[in-house]
């Protein structure tokens, strides 16, 4: 796994949120807190299988296609868009730990493509991906143009991308996570940044987490 990112200096300029994500404890006990995180955040319950089924929808058609799960952690996305017929899934995180229990979790599948490596810098082709994921993991980019600038880069024309955040809020949470290092976007600004990048959006916001939908637009 080192050896898909070599240059370890990259690591000197991260966030203190996102050397945890360095951690295997981090990574082991992901998917124990991804499970209730929409619950928490949206106010209503909200399961892994409903997100998993908007996104799909959203992300239509699936079968027989490749997709960047960007972001991925543990694989959560990767493994849904697989299980629906996806060709290939390339799995992209800066974390050795959370790729290690994505690819102990992945194990068996077909399609699962592990890529150690930045958001910031995505390291395939232009015009690979019929569609690009972002599971949650969109407030820990610390340049989220330049990652939009990648989405727009990578994806076919006509391929769409999906992204669930944590929204903008007043708490005090928020303020010590920011010092940490996340960034809250509001729905409006990140449906803005991806519409001056090229995309047709549509977005809406249930509680705390904003939900974004992108095409690429064909000129």
């Amino acid at each position: 796994m080192r050896d898909l990112f070599p240059d370890q200096r990259l690591f000197g300029s991260l966030t203190l949120a996102a050397r945890t994500n360095l951690w295997p404890l981090t990574a082991w006990g992901y998917e124990i807190w991804r499970k209730r995180a929409l619950t928490l955040l949206s106010g209503r319950p909200f399961p892994l299988e409903e997100e998993f089924a908007l996104m799909l929808q959203r992300m239509q058609p699936v079968e027989g296609r490749v997709f960047l799960d960007l972001g991925t952690s543990t694989g959560l996305y990767a493994r849904a868009l697989l299980g629906a017929g996806a060709a290939q899934v390339y799995a992209l995180d800066f974390s050795p730990a959370m790729l290690k229990v994505a690819l102990q979790k992945a194990r068996g599948v077909t399609g699962f493509v592990p890529l150690l490596a930045r958001a910031e810098a995505i390291p395939l082709p232009e015009a690979t991906v019929d569609g690009v994921v972002v599971g949650g993991s969109w407030n820990e980019f610390p340049n989220p143009e330049q990652v939009v600038h990648e989405l727009h880069r990578v994806l076919k024309p006509g391929g769409r991308v999906w992204v669930v955040f944590s929204h903008r809020s007043q708490s005090s949470l928020q303020r010590v996570l920011e010092w940490a290092g996340l960034r809250f976007p509001t729905l409006l600004e990140l449906m803005d940044s991806l519409s001056k990048s090229g995309f047709k959006v549509d977005g809406w916001r249930e509680g705390s987490v904003g939900f974004v939908i992108g095409t690429k637009v064909t000129m």
